[in-house]
């Protein structure tokens, strides 16, 4: 035994051991074994849900929750009815921290956009109170599987994203199903009348359990399936019920704030807005929570619905206390926001080679990631910018915010005041190329033909960019080794800087310009004529001449490797009517 000790860590002994008593305690309790595989069924039919989505919205998803955010009442509406189409308030918040992440959208709009989020998430309760739990939902669900399995196997592209959506409404319908049945086994074994929440200290710890039990299963939905089925079968009272759904609503801000533990500065101030707006709803929600589950009977009687109706009811207190929260939170959204700037800053001294836009939580879906990727490599072409200003020694506030002058080209050249460009490449763009290219190798979502383009003339971009860098590494050491005033190839060298700063000035201005090598194309054109005159009147030597025409070709590569061809331009972002 000791050896085996020695062999296997104490946690994974602990785990292992946790395996075999639950596996023996569901084998010794079928009811319960049935309850633990509806909740599994149930938590793998959301998975494949999400999956299904993401394939099947192509970007779409995105593009309207981004546009939503133009006012908060469209931003609101607009999480709502997401949410409540993809019954994931997780995806739709995932989504919203990467684009704030990404700058597409600014932070009071993304907030708005997760207020309507956990509005639509109320939908859920709705469908399981008011079909779920009233039908026998196996009879549909194994049609629903039988398609499901057979299409994801043997159909691709967006028919394969169908089979998907299939598979996982078919095993949330055959969870729903287990989870009815599982109650319904358990009903001389189990009962929770004891929390009728007569004592005040009953109510924080059935909030506290509705909590852990969203947190253990990363979804509010199963949370709620698991309470309306106990409502159902008369295992849990009703104002408990209540009370574990308000936790199950605090619950679903785990998911955000995990997220933004691996986000920026944007995506934790998201996450924090979720949780203080998730907060605030519950403390209101518990403090009136007999004066809203009168409201709720009210307002039961005035629709018509059954006195003893209590998973809908449970629904509709749902909703009712979510709009609540959004009605007492709606005017301060714009203050929530400059609180958590100032709590939350942005970083001062980032490291000038760290990517910035690059989380994880980038990588949710398609459009996301290449927003992400389109804001990093803008980055990188700033910074390859820079370096190339000091490839041609001419300083780069004098090529990229106005055309160089003739004075400032001409100037004397102190080698001491230049870093090397290997240096400079080094220490500013390789580090985040390399950020670059491993978020591009683990984008792992499906794409539509534009964004597999856009996602490909990025990543070209980004190498050739680099390329032209190194071209003005060599071109350096040529400039250098002939940089005083009286050397025979300082005229033309100082020709050659001024062409090529002209052509990045172009491009720093207009990314999209063809015509940066028209300078060089000049000075080429002139100083070979030149060269043959003073090679034949013999005030140049071949050496030099030989070097003058190397230098003036490592110039035209560098500018060749900023040409925006139509290869390397990303495709426009498709935008909805």
């Amino acid at each position: 035994m000791s050896l085996g000790l020695r062999r296997h860590p104490p946690r994974r002994v602990l785990e292992l051991l946790g395996l075999v008593a639950t596996a023996a305690l569901l084998m010794a309790r079928l009811d319960l074994a049935t309850l633990a595989t509806g909740l599994g069924l149930f938590l793998w039919g959301m998975t494949h849900l999400e999956e299904a989505i993401k394939r099947l919205s192509g970007g779409t998803l995105d593009r309207w929750l981004a546009e939503a955010t133009a006012s908060t009442p469209r931003a609101i509406a607009m999480g709502t009815l997401s949410t409540a189409l993809v019954q994931s308030s997780s995806l739709v918040t995932l989504l919203a921290m990467s684009f704030v992440g990404a700058g597409l959208i600014a932070l009071p709009g993304a907030i708005a956009l997760l207020f309507g989020a956990n509005l639509g998430t109320t939908t859920g309760a709705w469908l399981i109170a008011a079909f779920g739990l009233k039908l026998s939902l196996s009879h549909y669900a194994m049609p629903l599987l039988a398609l499901g399995l057979l299409g994801s196997r043997l159909l691709k592209g967006s028919m394969a994203g169908l089979a998907g959506l299939s598979l996982g409404v078919g095993l949330l319908f055959l969870g729903i199903d287990f989870m009815k049945l599982g109650f319904e086994s358990v009903q001389s074994g189990l009962s929770l009348d004891g929390l009728s929440g007569a004592r005040f200290w009953h109510w924080p710890l059935l909030v506290l359990f509705g909590v852990a039990a969203t947190v253990v299963m990363q979804s509010s939905h199963a949370t709620l399936l698991i309470i309306l089925a106990a409502l159902a079968s008369g295992q849990l009272p009703y104002l408990p019920a209540l009370a574990i759904a308000i936790g199950a609503n605090i619950g679903t801000t785990v998911t955000a704030l995990i997220a933004g533990l691996g986000a920026g500065a944007a995506g934790r101030r998201l996450a924090g807005a979720h949780l203080i707006f998730n907060l605030i709803t519950a403390c209101v929600a518990l403090a009136l929570l007999l004066p809203l589950a009168w409201l709720v009977d009210q307002l039961a009687l005035l629709i018509g619905m059954e006195a003893t109706a209590w998973p809908l009811k449970l629904a509709l207190f749902h909703t009712l206390f979510n709009g609540l929260g959004i009605l007492l939170m709606l005017p301060f959204i714009p203050r929530l926001a400059r609180l958590l700037e100032r709590l939350i800053p942005e970083p001062t001294h980032l490291p000038p080679a760290e990517a910035r836009y690059l989380d994880d939580t980038a990588l949710t879906h398609a459009d996301t990631a290449l927003a992400a990727l389109e804001q990093e490599s803008r980055r990188l072409e700033r910074r390859a910018y820079h370096v190339l200003c000091e490839a041609i020694l001419v300083p780069s506030a004098e090529v990229l915010g106005h055309p160089p002058a003739q004075e400032v080209v001409q100037a004397p050249i102190a080698a001491d005041d230049w870093p090397a460009v290997n240096t400079r490449y080094h220490e500013r763009l390789k580090p985040l190329l390399a950020e670059l290219l491993n978020f591009y190798a683990r984008i792992d979502v499906p794409l539509t033909e534009d964004q597999q383009a856009r996602l490909e003339a990025l990543y070209g971009r980004s190498v050739r960019m680099v390329e032209a860098v190194r071209f003005g590494e060599v071109l350096q050491r040529s400039l250098l080794r002939h940089a005083a005033v009286a050397s025979p190839l300082r005229e033309a060298h100082d020709a050659l800087r001024q062409a090529v700063a002209e052509g990045l000035n172009r491009l720093a201005n207009d990314p999209d310009a063809r015509d940066i090598e028209a300078p060089l194309e000049e000075v080429r054109q002139h100083w070979q004529h030149e060269l043959a005159d003073r090679l034949r009147s013999h005030r140049l030597d071949a050496w030099l001449a030989s070097s003058l025409l190397n230098d003036l070709h490592q110039a035209s590569r560098l500018l060749a490797a900023l040409v925006p061809s139509p290869s390397n331009i990303p495709p426009e972002r498709p935008t909805t009517a």
